[in-house]
């Protein structure tokens, strides 16, 4: 059953004036995406963006049977799709492919009631198992065992495990005490994991870390004093 928004258009008009719209127009249901402005939208864009919304939820309305517990009218479901419309923006879910990740989670819901907009919005994140990537430990401890010299006929579990470990340099993750070496690790393998979700080359080079500027320290004046001396001899030519 779609719960006719006819008031969404009104409230984005209203409430969000410089930021809901939907990039193309006349795309189908989940074919679209949203994005941030800094103009009015039209009719055209609002009328879209409730499409989406309306879809969502009649989508959403088919996973959970229980959703009357939590709408129980009509104006409870468009206050929700107020807030939905939101907290999807503000979180950053944009994409065809995000909503399609979040409705797959929640067809899997072994419970009958709607899910908050936090919930959907982690279920709209790509689960990086899902792609047979490891979790970062794991894919630490291939690297550090596949960069040691004896290892032979190394074999990679994914391919973001091996430019994260040529990213943080084999001879470190061989050599270097893993202290050392897994926040190196740990950054370039974020990266490549965030590339491989959104379908980005990992062949790219990753930019190198800035390095972590040190705190001053400290000098005894007694010290200060002794290599001011002795920098004044060298000046005299002596001793």
């Amino acid at each position: 059953m779609v719960m006719a928004l006819k008031s969404i258009a009104e409230v984005i008009e209203l409430d969000q004036q410089k930021r809901v719209v939907c990039s193309a127009k006349n795309a189908g249901p989940t074919q679209s995406y949203f994005h941030e402005v800094e103009s009015k939208p039209d009719s055209d864009q609002l009328q879209a963006t409730a499409r989406i919304i309306n879809i969502l939820f009649a989508e959403l309305q088919s996973c959970f049977p229980a959703w009357k517990t939590t709408f129980p009218s009509k104006s409870d479901v468009d206050a929700a799709k107020r807030t939905w419309t939101k907290g999807l923006l503000e979180a950053g879910i944009s994409s065809e492919q995000q909503l399609q990740w979040g409705l797959r989670k929640a067809r899997r819901s072994e419970s009958p009631f709607w899910p908050s907009v936090g919930q959907f919005i982690k279920w709209c994140q790509p689960d990086p198992a899902e792609f047979g990537l490891p979790t970062p430990e794991a894919a630490f401890r291939e690297a550090s065992r596949n960069s040691h010299p004896a290892s032979v006929d190394c074999k990679w579990t994914h391919p973001a495990v091996y430019v994260a470990a040529r990213e943080a340099g084999k001879f470190e993750l061989a050599n270097l005490p893993c202290d050392k070496t897994w926040p190196l690790f740990q950054r370039a393998y974020s990266i490549t994991v965030r590339r491989v979700l959104e379908g980005e080359d990992l062949s790219g080079e990753i930019p190198k870390a800035l390095p972590q500027k040190r705190e001053p320290r400290s000098v005894d004046p007694k010290v200060a004093q002794q290599h001011i001396e002795r920098l004044k001899k060298m000046l005299k030519g002596g001793q």
